[in-house]
């Protein structure tokens, strides 16, 4: 069957190759023409593993080809994925103008009875207002929409588009689900089917309940630091409870980062102020998060008073391991404070975009942990990268000017860390006081 997948950064390359692999004759588009070149040639715009070996072998079984023309990747096929990755402004609220103007370019082409298939993370009821537009350009497109909250974690997005955790399918057309349903059950054996408008607002609940229980475990772990208890043990015991569950997220830690989760919880907010409904543990979260996000700093200068004239190495990057993206990065957001506080900065991550990097002027990069220690007054452990796992204290110790390092991420053994005669500080394990009273 033929597929076309409009947009092309993570979701739409992942979804591109894997439906390329599933069997799918696979024509993915993008206006960007020099994304289209790199495709071309199987390299992924960013790091995914696994994925450039994928695209390669879509493109060697002839099932998988790139193009620029959007009009031309819907022309000879009903069923289209529509699959942007929303990009945010400063304050975490969707920018579309790259979704709409795609949608503008294919209305004229699009063929009767085509099904356009949505996994873009977008505000409620944005499918209506994007059939609206095209039917605007070209009153007589005969054709259905649908909706699926995507769920591809960066570093697991081959696995989890393969296998979907969340198989949902939001549309108001019977015979849409129908075929979806069909098409689609090499990925899922059964898909529960919802409206458009429930497809599309699961996704903002769902981001918006991760948020919650991210927030409700650092502010948890912000107490725990003052009693000298133990959060990740109160976050653990919580997940016995059958009514919590193994999997909730209560790692107690700094806020949501990287735009996601944050997206959701604007769009949540922005839903009540224009429908004039209080959203009370909404903003809370919101201001909540922000003020957690500060905690990096509220710990250097607790330790130095004043950050001017210091040295901190950053390791870890990328907003989250197993991935080379860098925007709304907290360990990126943290480095320009410091800067803007007078300090100077040195990173290092094993996998950032190198063009990303190139555009961080005050953000001296090094290929190197080590060297990115080198005289340092305090390292900031940000992305738990597995490479982190294995540093060695002693060396850190000898390296460094002052032996002072924050782990974010709760990756190292503090004793460990001790002893090598670090002064180690995390986060909502129960041992600030602790080591304010010298114990």
């Amino acid at each position: 069957m033929k597929a076309a997948v409009i947009g092309l950064w993570h979701q739409g390359v992942v979804g591109a190759a894997c439906l390329a692999d599933l069997g799918f004759e696979v024509v993915a588009a993008d206006a960007d023409a020099a994304k289209i070149a790199k495709l071309s040639e199987a390299k992924a715009p960013l790091f995914e593993p696994g994925l450039d070996d994928l695209l390669a072998k879509g493109m060697a079984s002839k099932k998988l080809s790139f193009t620029s023309d959007l009009a031309k990747a819907v022309a000879e096929t009903s069923l289209i994925f529509w699959m942007f990755d929303t990009t945010v402004n400063d304050a975490d609220e969707s920018d579309l103008s790259d979704v709409f103007a795609a949608a503008r370019a294919i209305a004229p082409a699009v063929q009767p009875g085509s099904i356009l298939f949505s996994s873009v993370q977008a505000p409620v009821g944005t499918m209506d207002k994007l059939a609206a537009e095209m039917h605007e350009i070209n009153p007589k497109a005969q054709f259905t929409t649908a909706y699926t909250p995507e769920n591809l974690r960066l570093g697991e997005a081959i696995e989890r588009f393969r296998h979907p955790p969340l198989p949902v399918i939001g549309s108001d057309d019977p015979a849409t689900l129908d075929k979806l349903s069909d098409v689609l059950s090499g990925l899922a054996p059964k898909w529960h089917r919802v409206s458009l408008r429930t497809g599309e607002m699961i996704k903002h609940a769902l981001n918006g309940y991760l948020a919650l229980s991210l927030t409700f475990a650092n502010e948890l772990g912000n107490l725990c630091d003052e009693v000298g208890a133990d959060g990740k043990a109160v976050g653990d015991m919580l997940k016995l409870d059958p009514r919590v569950g193994t999997k909730a997220m209560l790692m107690p830690g700094l806020g949501f980062a990287g735009g996601t989760l944050a997206r959701d919880v604007q769009t949540l907010r922005g839903l009540g102020d224009a429908f004039k409904i209080e959203t009370p543990l909404l903003d809370g979260l919101w201001r909540s998060n922000q003020q957690q996000n500060q905690l990096v700093m509220r710990k250097l200068k607790a330790e130095f008073g004043d950050v001017t004239g210091k040295t901190v190495a950053i390791l870890g990057l990328t907003y989250k391991p197993g991935t080379s993206a860098l925007r709304r990065s907290a360990a990126i957001e943290i480095a320009n404070e410091l800067t803007a506080n007078g300090a100077t900065v040195r990173g290092h991550d094993p996998k950032a975009d190198r063009e990303e990097l190139a555009g961080l002027s005050d953000l001296d990069f090094t290929l190197d942990a080590y060297a990115a220690v080198k005289d340092s007054d305090a390292v900031v452990l940000m992305t738990p990268w597995p490479d982190y796992k294995s540093i060695d204290f002693a060396e850190l110790k000898k390296t460094m000017r002052r032996p002072f390092v924050i782990d974010t991420a709760g990756m190292w053994n503090h004793k460990s860390a001790e002893d090598a005669g670090l002064t180690y500080r995390d986060i909502g394990r129960g041992r600030a006081k602790k080591a304010a009273k010298g114990s």
